[in-house]
C-alpha cells in the first residue's frame, strides 16, 4: 500500500503513481476511474523522458484513491479502515531498514 504521512512521502507517492499510471498495462485502471486523459498525458511525458513533470498530473483525487494519507498516529486505523475485509496481509510501499525510522514503525505496529 502507498502511504503518505509527510510531504516527502507525498512527493514520492505521486511520482510512483505517475510512473505506474504512464504504462499501458495500467490504462484500464485509469480509465475505469475516469482518468484516461491523465494516463495518456503521463505516457506522452514518459516517452519524452520528462519524468519530473509527471507527478504534477497526479491529482489529489488520484492520490486519495491510490494511497492512504494520515498522520502517523492515525495511519494504522486508516489502513484498517481502507483494507479490512479486503486483504489478508498488507505491505507498505516503503523500505524497512532496521534502525531507521524505528519510531514510525513502532507507532504503526502499536496501532494494529
Amino acid at each position: 500500500a502507498f502511504v503518505v504521512t509527510t510531504p516527502e512521502e507525498e512527493a514520492f507517492v505521486r511520482a510512483q503513481i505517475a510512473f505506474y499510471a504512464s504504462t499501458p498495462s495500467y490504462r484500464p485502471v485509469m480509465e475505469l476511474h475516469g482518468w484516461g486523459d491523465a494516463a495518456m498525458q503521463l505516457s506522452a511525458l514518459a516517452a519524452r523522458g520528462r519524468w519530473a513533470e509527471m507527478p504534477g498530473l497526479i491529482s489529489d483525487e488520484i492520490l486519495g484513491e491510490c494511497a492512504v494519507s494520515a498522520p502517523i498516529g492515525d495511519l494504522s486505523a486508516a489502513l484498517i479502515d481502507r483494507y479490512q475485509g479486503l486483504v489478508d496481509r498488507l505491505a507498505l510501499y516503503l523500505p524497512f531498514k532496521p534502525g531507521e525510522r524505528d519510531d514510525f514503525w513502532n507507532l504503526l505496529i502499536k496501532g494494529l
